[in-house]
C-alpha cells in the first residue's frame, strides 16, 4: 500500500502542477487581451497553490476507493466517500480562504482567489471524478488478481492431471520388460528416480529454463528407448541460447510422449523423435515430431498431452502464445510452439547432455 500511495502522490503532483502552469498562461493570455497586466509570478504561484491543492485531495480520493469500493455500499462506506467528498469542498474552501488571509496567495487576483474559494460545485466534480478513477484502478487491479489466481489454479489442476497420466505411462513400460529383461528394468526404473526427482524440483508453476526441460524430456525418452531399442531414435537439436529461454514446466515431455505413443509405437519399425529450440527475435520456437504414422483420420491432436500443453500455454501467455499441430510433409506429425523470449538470465542449465542422436 506504501508503493501505490507514493506512486499516486507523485503522478498527481505531476498532473496537477502541470495543470497548475497551463492554467497560469492561459489566465495570462486572457487578462493581457482584456488589457490588465499580471506579473507572470504572481499568476503562476496563485495557479500552482490552487492546483496544488488537489494533490493531497487526490491521493484521498484514490486511497477511500481502493480501501472501500463502491461495489458493495454500506453504511460506513457511504459515509467514508461522502467524509472526503466534504473534506475536498469545505476543506478546501478552509484552507484557500486562510492562505489568502495569512499569506495573501492572490493579492493582485480577486478574481482568481473568488473562484479558487466559490467552485464548490465544480470541486465536488472534480472529487467525484477522481473517486471514479480511483474505482477504475482498484477493480483493473482486482481484474489482473483474479486472472492470475485463475491461471495458477489452472496450470495446478493441468499439473494433476499430466502428472499422474505420465507416471501411470512409464510404470507401464517397466511391467513390460520386467520379466524379460530385468537388467533393463533396473535401468529404466533408476531413470523414473531421476525424472521423478527433477519434476519435483520444479514442483510449482513458476518458469523454469528450458534447458531443464530439456533434460526432463530426455530422461523420459531415455526410459522409452530402453523399451524401444533400435526402434527409437531421438535426434536433439536445442540452441544454446534457447536453453536459456523460461517456459511453463512440463511443456516438452507431454509432446514427446505423444510422438512416441500416437505416433511411433504403432509402426513396426518406429521412427525418429526430433526434439529442436530456436530463438526467433523476440520470439522461443519449439518443436517435436515424429516421423511416424501420422494423424488418424477423425481423430483429435494426439490424447491429453496436446490438449494439456494448449492449455498450459494459454493459462501461462493468454494470445501472446501459438501453438500449430498437424500432418509432418513426408509422414509423421509435427507440433510447433511460439511463446515470447523470456531469458533465464543466470538460471542456466548445461544441455550439452542432450545434443546429437541417440
Amino acid at each position: 500500500m506504501a508503493r501505490r500511495l507514493a506512486l499516486w502522490t507523485v503522478c498527481a503532483t505531476v498532473w496537477w502542477l502541470g495543470y497548475g502552469w497551463i492554467a497560469a498562461r492561459n489566465y495570462q493570455q486572457i487578462t493581457a487581451e482584456w488589457g490588465i497586466y499580471v506579473p507572470w509570478s504572481e499568476v503562476l504561484t496563485a495557479e500552482l497553490i490552487t492546483a496544488g491543492l488537489w494533490i493531497p485531495l487526490t491521493v484521498l480520493a484514490l486511497a477511500l476507493a481502493a480501501r472501500f469500493p463502491l461495489g458493495r455500499p454500506t453504511p460506513l462506506v457511504l459515509g467514508v466517500h461522502l467524509g472526503g467528498l466534504a473534506v475536498a469542498v469545505f476543506g478546501r474552501w478552509w484552507v484557500v480562504h486562510r492562505l489568502d488571509e495569512w499569506l495573501g496567495c492572490w493579492p493582485a487576483l480577486p478574481l482568481l482567489a473568488e473562484l479558487a474559494v466559490d467552485q464548490r460545485p465544480q470541486h465536488a466534480f472534480t472529487y467525484a471524478l477522481l473517486t471514479g478513477v480511483g474505482h477504475a484502478l482498484h477493480y483493473a487491479s482486482a481484474h489482473r488478481r483474479r486472472e492470475a489466481e485463475l491461471a495458477r489454479a489452472e496450470l495446478a489442476r493441468l499439473r494433476a492431471q499430466i502428472r499422474p497420466h505420465f507416471l501411470f505411462n512409464t510404470l507401464n513400460t517397466i511391467a513390460a520388460v520386467v520379466h524379460d529383461d530385468p537388467d533393463r528394468a533396473e535401468r529404466m526404473v533408476v531413470d523414473l528416480g531421476t525424472l521423478l526427482r527433477q519434476a519435483l524440483e520444479h514442483g510449482d508453476d513458476r518458469p523454469v529454463p528450458l534447458a531443464a526441460e530439456v533434460d526432463l524430456t530426455r530422461c523420459y525418452l531415455d526410459i522409452e528407448q530402453q523399451r524401444y531399442g533400435d526402434r527409437l531414435r531421438v535426434v536433439w537439436d536445442v540452441s544454446a541460447d534457447a536453453a536459456e529461454a523460461l517456459v511453463p514446466p512440463l511443456v516438452l515431455q507431454p509432446l514427446a510422449e505423444n510422438a512416441v505413443r500416437h505416433g511411433l509405437a504403432p509402426r513396426a519399425g518406429g521412427g525418429r523423435v526430433l526434439v529442436a529450440a530456436h530463438r526467433d527475435g523476440d520470439t522461443l520456437r519449439l518443436v517435436v515430431e515424429d516421423d511416424g504414422v501420422g494423424p488418424r483420420a477423425g481423430s483429435g491432436s494426439g490424447g491429453i498431452g496436446l490438449a494439456s500443453v494448449r492449455s498450459r500455454l494459454r493459462a501461462a501467455y493468454g494470445v501472446r502464445a501459438e501453438l500449430t499441430a498437424g500432418a509432418r510433409p513426408g509422414g509423421g506429425f509435427r507440433v510447433v510452439l511460439r511463446v515470447p523470449w523470456r531469458s533465464a538470465g543466470a538460471q542456466r542449465v548445461s544441455v550439452s547432455s542432450a545434443a546429437g542422436v541417440r
